[in-house]
């Protein structure tokens, strides 16, 4: 029997069904899908998980690196395997820099992986840059203005893999960018910008479906006469429910507040946790050598990576998938229903995934944890790929 062809059965483990309930049943795993959820089935291989939960695996809509790798590295092998490690059964590689750059590492990770075959748990790329109106903590060199002949480059370059695209609305020509990628099926995030509501709400009515890293690098509104109170761009993309908010989940880059007010306004239907990650990110505390910041110093994954030399400035998300997990069960107090859905269901949603829950015919794409919610075992279309000491 073929190695694909081979079934695997899950048995004793505790799931987590997509009603939110917890239930003591068995999944029996074929071609890459769960064939069957209940009792008595029999398979090639089997996994005891007595004590143990299981989870849809957590998909990362935005991670520009994780330990030592990233986006820009030779081969995007060693970042599967360590986003493996940390719950992530589907990432979009993030890409943050001038459009050459990002063409030269998407036709490369293209070449090295089959077009992508090779590496399952990769959904796509993610181009941050670079049509910004602010670069946030990248530089003048990563944007560009909108324009045909560097768009069609990216997306020639990305082959049918660029699955989402970050625009600032207000620049000339975003909401025509923004239809003519949707209707190519690219997801459009609303990012790094200073843009009016009106301008805002002409880039939803054109397509766009995300938000990236809401609160961060969104501008405060001065107040328009003493003791009036402004209404916002942040203010009215919490009550747009034709989009999804991303919020990096650390406790550090968006205040638990801001978070709770995200969550009672978005919902776990339009909230998704993202990482955000990048060098740093899963390593043990201490000090790194990055390549494009120099020293930086981490000392968990909820305080970020942070600048040795320039007093310890946040430089990035040090948060894995898995932390962002633990963090809205322990730090956010949410219940693990609601944490899986903001981490699986909502993304899968929004990429038109066939994942996110665990049913009958979904992805066989699975996390299995302890009772202190650490990671045992990571599956991927039916198929271990990286199991605990």
């Amino acid at each position: 029997m073929s190695e694909k062809a081979r079934t695997l059965l899950i048995t004793h483990g505790t799931v987590l069904l997509p009603s939110g309930r917890l239930e003591q049943v068995d999944l029996l795993l074929s071609g890459g899908r769960i064939a069957s959820i209940g009792h008595g089935f029999t398979a090639d291989d089997v996994i005891n998980a007595a004590g143990a939960t299981i989870l849809p695996g957590l998909i990362d809509l935005h991670t520009h690196g994780i330990g030592r790798e990233s986006a820009a590295s030779d081969s995007l092998v060693e970042y599967s395997r360590i986003e493996a490690a940390h719950g992530a059964t589907t990432f979009y590689p993030t890409l943050f820099g001038p459009p050459d750059q990002s063409i030269r590492h998407m036709e490369r990770h293209r070449r090295a992986s089959d077009e992508l075959r090779l590496l399952p748990q990769v959904g796509g790329f993610r181009l941050e840059s670079p049509y910004l109106a602010r670069t946030g903590a990248g530089l003048s060199r990563d944007l560009a203005p909108i324009g045909r002949e560097v768009t069609d480059s990216l997306l020639a370059a990305g082959a049918g893999h660029v699955r989402i695209w970050d625009i600032s609305p207000e620049l000339p020509g975003a909401p025509e960018l923004i239809r003519l990628l949707a209707n190519r099926g690219v997801v459009c995030s609303i990012a790094h910008t200073q843009a009016s509501i009106e301008q805002a709400r002409a880039a939803v009515d054109a397509g766009a479906k995300l938000v990236t890293h809401l609160f961060d690098t969104f501008l405060v509104p001065s107040m328009t006469e003493p003791g009036v109170y402004p209404a916002g761009l942040v203010d009215y993309l919490l009550t747009e429910d034709r989009v999804v908010c991303e919020i990096i989940g650390d406790g550090t880059h968006v205040h638990p507040l801001l978070v709770e007010m995200a969550l009672r306004c978005k919902t776990d239907s339009r909230l998704a946790w993202v990482t955000d990650s990048n060098f740093g990110a899963a390593l043990p505390p201490g000090e790194y050598k990055a390549p494009e910041w120099g020293w930086i110093v981490v000392d968990g994954p909820n305080n970020g990576a942070r600048l040795r030399d320039r007093d310890r400035v946040l430089a990035g998300s040090a948060l894995t998938p898995i932390d962002g997990l633990r963090n809205l069960v322990r730090l956010f107090r949410q219940d693990l229903a609601t944490a899986s859905r903001l981490c699986s269901a909502t993304p899968a949603r929004l990429m038109g995934l066939n994942k996110g829950e665990i049913a009958a015919g979904r992805d066989a794409d699975l996390i299995i944890l302890d009772d202190r919610l650490e990671m045992k075992q990571t599956i991927v279309a039916g198929r271990i790929v990286w199991r605990g000491a």
